[in-house]
């Protein structure tokens, strides 16, 4: 992942991360998510799933998560 990529959701519940990143995609911000939940540990919740959006889209797709109160 390039440098303009910047973090602008994360989550302990993919089913969150996955809706952020389709509300998203249907505005036309590319997204991508960085799984970082410890797959032995799934029921402890050890990490989180990270969307990340290029650093041109970043404050139109916080407005957009905040607005769709995701």
């Amino acid at each position: 992942m390039s440098a303009n990529w910047v973090k602008i959701y994360s989550t302990t519940q993919l089913h969150k991360a996955e809706i952020v990143k389709a509300v998203l995609e249907d505005h036309d911000i590319q997204t991508t998510q960085m799984n970082k939940m410890d797959s032995m540990h799934i029921h402890l919740f050890v990490g989180e799933i990270e969307v990340y959006a290029e650093q041109d889209n970043a404050m139109r797709a916080t407005h957009l998560i905040t607005k769709h109160e995701l």
